[in-house]
């Protein structure tokens, strides 16, 4: 992915957020934790499609969170024109997260073999 095409200056951002962190951190009383801090990782969403292939680095699904977009309202595992084509993962019913993408493949083979044996 080319971070160029996203408008985005991730190691700009990454320096912002880390410096609200600290600062937060030490509002809450952590004044030295600077001191502690041994090593720090940032994976930007381009990292993110680059190590893993996740679409726009976006780890839950393209599909935004908004109430057509969850739970039963998200595409079912089976696609209505092609019969024997089946989905499953995060952007899928039941939803994102790696217990429902879990589930999402359970429901897939459970579905297959009890359309299949019938």
């Amino acid at each position: 992915m080319d971070e160029n095409k996203k408008n985005q200056n991730w190691e700009e951002l990454r320096k912002k957020a880390r410096e609200y962190v600290i600062k937060r951190l030490v509002s809450l009383g952590l004044t030295d934790i600077e001191d502690h801090i041994k090593f720090e990782i940032f994976y930007s969403p381009a990292d993110w499609e680059n190590m893993v292939n996740i679409t726009k680095g976006s780890v839950f699904g393209s599909l935004a969170h908004n109430i057509l977009q969850m739970g039963y309202f998200r595409p079912h595992n089976r696609d209505k024109r092609y019969r024997n084509l089946y989905f499953t993962g995060g952007s899928t019913h039941p939803g994102n997260g790696i217990p429902m993408v879990l589930l999402s493949a359970k429901l897939v083979s459970d579905r297959i073999l009890s359309e299949n044996l019938t």
